[in-house]
């Protein structure tokens, strides 16, 4: 049996293959926000630690992992790696394509990096187009300056934010060719926070645009989890 960790385009990529091979599977998500047809899988939600993972892959059967979950689920990625190695299971890990890092931006390796860095050279006023999940992640920040986040409009992203306690007249929601330029004049923000999400996970559009306009503001990225060797 095969497990896939997905939610993302990458998951539906390795569901479609399955479906059309008509092999079973089981597909794992965090939660149910994503929409898809699992014509030959079974649904599994809710996340897993470590001995989760190990009693799932014991009792299922599990002979291998399919990890294409988002790149920046550093702790998926590693449970994955840790469990793998201990139940001898070989894992393929489908990666995105990403375009050329922009020398331009301010390349951040977390996002702790990343306050430190705006707090040191005094930068208020954050847009952060890294998602609803940073939000907690950068709460050091925002905590103490100006901040929006743009995140996806869907009461899950709402609850988030009313979890945490940041404010909900600071959160932005995203729209399908939303005019970037447009937002960025509106809010004029210090900086700006993108984060390395490749092209499925829409980087290139979460990125500050070139012109005038950008250089008068920073612009940081933090890079993506890198690859976890498993055997």
């Amino acid at each position: 049996m095969i497990l896939i960790f997905g939610g993302t385009t990458e998951g539906r990529t390795a569901v479609k293959v399955l479906d059309e091979a008509g092999s079973p599977y089981y597909y794992s998500t965090r939660g149910n926000a994503q929409q898809i047809e699992c014509k030959h899988g079974t649904r599994v939600a809710g996340g897993m630690d470590c001995d989760a993972m190990t009693e799932f892959c014991s009792t299922h059967n599990i002979r291998l992992i399919i990890d294409a979950a988002h790149p920046f689920a550093s702790l998926l990625h590693t449970t994955v790696a840790t469990v793998s190695e201990q139940l001898d299971l070989p894992v393929i890990r489908l990666e995105r394509r990403y375009p050329p890092r922009d020398e331009s931006l301010v390349w951040c390796d977390t996002f702790d990096d990343a306050i430190d860095y705006l707090e040191s050279h005094e930068i208020r006023d954050l847009l952060a187009l890294s998602g609803v999940q940073t939000i907690t992640k950068l709460q050091r920040y925002w905590k103490k300056h100006p901040c929006h986040f743009r995140v996806l409009d869907r009461d899950d992203s709402r609850e988030i934010a009313r979890r945490t306690g940041f404010p909900a007249e600071n959160l932005l929601f995203w729209q399908e060719g939303q005019d970037e330029l447009t937002l960025f004049r509106q809010l004029r923000p210090g900086a700006i926070l993108t984060k390395e999400s490749g092209e499925s996970g829409y980087y290139e559009e979460k990125s500050p645009p070139p012109g005038n306009w950008a250089s008068r503001s920073s612009s940081f990225a933090a890079r993506r989890s890198p690859t976890v060797s498993t055997s």
